[in-house]
């Protein structure tokens, strides 16, 4: 497939870790137009996520945390509300349905699933499936239990 827009965006992280900002930021522009997308180097995204298609028109903003084993579907944002302080952050096992939109400080938890084109303004237990605009709740496992 090539590289993805997380290839550019870890590529990127580590030359700001070696002290090139500089070419830290071209690396990112470049995967920016490349894929139609923008994965902020300030998120912080566990090796483990994987991006659909590549990325291709994901935007991820500064501060946004993903955990392990997350998928995050293409054309999804994961944005800040406009004057309202904080980021979304989406925990481990988070499926997140292709156009969704989760804006503001909300969380993701554990094993959630947001449904195509939901848009999700309020947090998400954990194990929930929501979809609709705004998100509802539409199903709720529970959560599995330690053996």
């Amino acid at each position: 497939m090539g590289p993805t827009a997380l290839t550019f965006y870890r590529a990127a992280k580590r030359l700001q870790a070696l002290q090139a900002p500089r070419l830290a930021n071209v690396v990112a522009a470049v995967g920016d137009r490349f894929h139609h997308s923008h994965v902020d180097t300030q998120a912080a995204l566990h090796p483990s996520v994987v991006l659909g298609y590549g990325g291709i028109g994901v935007i991820i903003a500064s501060g946004v945390e993903i955990g392990e084993n997350s998928f995050i579907s293409q054309n999804v944002s994961l944005e800040p509300l406009p004057g309202v302080d904080g980021v979304p952050r989406v925990g481990s096992n988070v499926y997140i349905g292709v156009g969704a939109q989760v804006l503001g400080p909300v969380t993701i938890g554990d094993g959630a699933t947001v449904g195509a084109n939901a848009l999700v303004l309020d947090d998400v237990a954990p194990g929930t499936t929501v979809a609709g605009i705004p998100a509802r709740e539409l199903k709720k496992r529970a959560p599995p239990t330690g053996t």
